[in-house]
C-alpha cells in the first residue's frame, strides 16, 4: 500500500517503528506534500500546478522508501551497492527540487498580501523550505557512501538556494526568518 493510502496515524506510527524505511526521505517527501496542500487551499488560481507538485512528492515518499531498501538489500545480498545508491541520491535529490518549487509557489501566494492565508502559506513555505534542506542532506549523505557524483550535492544545494530565495521573496516576513 502506499503511504498516501495510509492514515496518518498509520503513516506516524510506521515512521516510529524500527524499521529502515520509511525514514526521512519519506517524511520529507510527505511534508512537501502537506505544504503544498496548504497552498492549493488558499483559492483555485493556486491549485492545479501546486496539486500536481504535492502529488508528486506523495509518490516520492513511496519511492524513497523502496529505494532505501534496496539499499539495505545490496548490502546483505551482494547486489550491486553504488547503483543502489544512486537511486537512493536521486530520489531525495527529487524530492528537494519539488519542495523547493512548492516553496516559490508559497512565496507567491504569500506575497499576494490576503491576509486571511497568510499563516498557511507561511507555514506551506517553511515546511517546503525543511522538506527541500532534509531532503538535500539525504543526498549528501548518500553521494558520500558512493551513490554518484558530488555535482549532485551542488545540484542539491541549488535547491536549498531556490527554497531561500522563495522565503526572502515573501520579504522575509515569514513568521520566523532563518538566516541560514
Amino acid at each position: 500500500m502506499a503511504y498516501l493510502d495510509s492514515a496518518l496515524g498509520d503513516f506516524i506510527a510506521l515512521v516510529g517503528e524500527q524499521t529502515p524505511a520509511p525514514g526521512g526521505g519519506a517524511v520529507a517527501a510527505i511534508t512537501a506534500s502537506l505544504a503544498a496542500g496548504l497552498v492549493a487551499m488558499t483559492g483555485p488560481e493556486n491549485g492545479d500546478e501546486v496539486t500536481a507538485l504535492g502529488r508528486r512528492a506523495a509518490a516520492l515518499a513511496d519511492e524513497d522508501a523502496a529505494a532505501y531498501t534496496t539499499v539495505i538489500e545490496a548490502r546483505h545480498s551482494g547486489l550491486s551497492l553504488p547503483e543502489a545508491l544512486t537511486r537512493a541520491t536521486e530520489v531525495p535529490l527529487e524530492i528537494a527540487g519539488t519542495a523547493a518549487a512548492i516553496a516559490q509557489r508559497a512565496a507567491e501566494v504569500f506575497r499576494s498580501g490576503r491576509p486571511a492565508v497568510r499563516g498557511d502559506v507561511a507555514t506551506a513555505l517553511l515546511l517546503a523550505e525543511g522538506a527541500t534542506r532534509s531532503a538535500a542532506y539525504l543526498v549528501e549523505v548518500n553521494v558520500e557512501a558512493g551513490g554518484g557524483s558530488r555535482e549532485l550535492v551542488d545540484i542539491a544545494r541549488g535547491h536549498i538556494a531556490t527554497a531561500v530565495a522563495a522565503r526572502e521573496l515573501a520579504g522575509g516576513r515569514a513568521p520566523v526568518p532563518v538566516d541560514h
